[in-house]
């Protein structure tokens, strides 16, 4: 795993190069490369984390044979044994060991349509000299970021995370208050935006094409199915074959491997198939003090005991909390309001001092139906409440706080299928809510809004959970659980695999009938595998996942006064009566904090507590001119 960067059309001065890079150095701490051409305005950075070929070989940029090609890539490519050869039997002749070289032998061979022969995680920027041409991808479902942006200059920019970004940008740009919203009413900031004008994500599954000086193209190379398939007369079996060769495949490494073990069936799913693999990884577990409501530590341990490998216990207490997440927040380069964060942050800084490498259980819940909500009773929609809220629109900013709240949110739910479930997986602030707090910054936000980019994602034509499964996949999976696991584990220079969230896997579970036994329990692929193979603690154990369970003694009030003296408040980017959203009455009081509490952390690391302090530039200064809005796949975007 690494850090990424480059610039199109500019070499920027020695000195912020070299800044640039150093912000990445926490994602690739053994080795640093450049490489820039002045006749062609191109300029590559990249800080290594070393994991396959551990020689000199293996340091990027990495290059064709003839020199034309020049590439710098985050990630791994899992079938980069088979690939190589393949391509050998064509005649390419590799430099290194590195599993990242297959790109370059593949785009020449392929060209584009190379992105299809990859298996892995990844996210990589390559520049043809021959063609003078920029081509960029990120994997399927996003496990690996890259923003990018055009200078005011023409200049395309590229980098792995936002913060080194700005570096190379040399300034900050204006924060962009759609994004503060959907931080506010969904928990993160969704591909393609960000939380910076004019910087946007690069959507999974997608690339970017063009040549220098040109427009750059955003284009779609893989989607999640949008149709289910046959009933499969032997799954199980065809189910272990599948999962065992990609475990197989993501134990690709020069380095030892550890497990981030939870007791959830997922992570529970991976040791085991390790185990019948042969493999045994020794596994890292968050405990939460003895007494906590959930606290998985004793199921983890005792699976590992069963399936002999060791377990360590991470402890997390109530007064870690705060200074956790002014720390976690430091390396979040965009702000989320999850406290799941804090506890992956922690699991990441005591695993990185152990391995180089964990592989991690996320994505089953997506994959095979594990959330809650998808059991939850779904509504198809009321146009009484979709009436009501377009009446009372003007009005509800009035209405705040307190049991007009709590009837605004009720009428949110009932309007559709999309405003449902998006209530179930955040519930939090309203739109309206939303955009009365950022106020001051002039933010229109309505329900359409907000839902767009969960209806982007939408298929209506497939049963109503995998259609949900799809959304979540594409939303917040890719925007807060691979988020969370990169920022966090990068944070330390820990490479995080997810083998559950494998194109291969993701493919074959969303393309399943969904049986009738989904409707009471999800995961039942996962249930059958595990049955009879491990405790039935684990079986039984309610779904808990990595979220805090300690928060109940924690100083609400005081985090109110935090975000009182933060910079949002006294910078003037709120609204002054924002205390209204956090009324005694209001419902979700202390999960409404916590959210406005990790935005202020998160902005005390990046803008100033007066106007005046402000590190950014105006909205209307040219530092970065990529249109923030949504854009349909295949336009043009810059």
């Amino acid at each position: 795993m690494c850090g990424i960067l480059a610039t199109i059309g500019v070499v920027p001065s020695p000195e912020r190069r070299a800044v640039a890079v150093d912000a990445l150095r926490h994602r690739g701490p053994d080795a640093e490369g450049q490489w820039s051409s002045d006749r062609d305005a191109v300029w590559l950075g990249h800080r290594r984390l070393a994991i396959v070929d551990l020689s000199e070989a293996g340091t990027q940029p990495l290059f064709s044979e003839d020199r034309n090609v020049v590439l710098v890539c985050n990630g791994e490519v899992y079938n980069y044994g088979r690939l190589r050869r393949r391509l050998e039997d064509l005649g390419h002749r590799f430099a290194s060991d590195s599993d990242s070289e297959v790109i370059i032998h593949a785009y020449e061979q392929w060209g584009e349509d190379c992105l299809s022969q990859l298996e892995g995680m990844f996210a990589f920027v390559l520049w043809d000299a021959a063609r003078q041409r920029l081509f960029a991808a990120r994997d399927r479902v996003g496990i690996k970021p890259l923003y990018y942006c055009r200078g005011a200059d023409g200049s395309v920019l590229l980098a792995s995370e936002a913060d080194a970004l700005l570096k190379v940008l040399g300034r900050r740009p204006a924060p962009e208050g759609t994004a503060l919203a959907y931080v506010m009413t969904l928990g993160y900031v969704p591909t393609p935006w960000s939380i910076w004008k004019g910087i946007r994500k690069l959507r999974p599954g997608h690339f970017l094409v063009g040549t220098s000086g040109a427009d750059i193209v955003e284009r779609l190379y893989w989607e999640p199915p949008r149709e289910i398939g046959a009933p499969v007369e032997n799954e199980s079996e065809e189910w272990e074959a599948l999962f065992h060769g990609v475990l197989r495949d993501h134990l690709l490494a020069d380095v030892p491997i550890g497990l981030f073990l939870s007791g959830g069936l997922d992570s529970s799913s991976v040791l085991l198939g390790l185990r019948r693999l042969g493999v045994a990884v020794p596994s890292l577990t968050v405990a939460f003090p003895s007494g906590a409501h959930h606290s998985e530590g004793p199921i983890a341990s005792n699976l590992a005991r069963h399936l002999e490998v060791p377990n360590e216990q991470v402890a997390l207490s109530l007064p870690d909390v705060q200074n956790l997440l002014c720390r976690a927040m430091h390396h979040c380069d965009e702000p989320a309001g999850y406290s799941a964060w804090l506890s992956m942050y922690l699991l990441c800084e005591v695993a990185a001092t152990r391995h180089r490498v964990v592989l991690a259980g996320d994505g089953g819940d997506e994959v095979f139906g594990g959330y809650r909500w998808y059991r939850a009773g779904r509504q198809s929609g009321s146009a009484m409440a979709v009436w009501l809220r377009r009446l009372t629109g003007e009005a509800r900013a009035r209405w705040l706080p307190g049991l007009g709240v709590r009837y605004a949110m009720s009428q949110f739910r009932r309007c559709s299928v999309l405003h449902q479930h998006a209530w179930h997986v955040y519930p939090r602030f309203l739109p309206e809510e939303a955009e009365f707090l950022l106020r001051p910054l002039e933010t229109p936000f309505d329900d359409q809004i907000m839902l767009a980019p969960l209806r982007e994602h939408y298929v209506p034509g497939m049963p109503p959970q995998r259609a949900l499964q799809r959304i979540d996949l594409m939303t917040f999976c890719s925007d807060v659980v691979l988020a969370k696991v990169d920022r966090a584990s990068m944070a330390f220079g820990l490479e995080t695999r997810v083998p559950l969230l494998d194109h291969r896997v993701v493919e074959w579970g969303l393309r399943r009938p969904v049986a009738p036994r989904e409707a009471e329990v999800g995961k039942q692929v996962l249930r059958r595998y595990l049955h009879g193979r491990v405790p039935t603690a684990v079986l039984q154990h309610p779904k808990q996942g990595f979220s805090l369970p300690i928060l109940d003694g924690f100083d609400w009030e005081r985090a109110v006064d935090e975000i009182d003296q933060g910079p949002w408040v006294r910078g003037g980017y709120w609204n002054r009566n924002w205390k209204k959203l956090l009324s005694p009455r209001v419902p979700y009081r202390q999960s409404r904090i916590w959210n406005l509490l990790a935005l202020t952390k998160w902005a005390e690391y990046r803008i100033g507590t007066q106007p005046e302090d402000r590190p950014w530039t105006s909205g209307d200064e040219k530092t970065a001119t990529v249109a923030t809005e949504v854009v349909e796949r295949g336009q043009r975007v810059a």
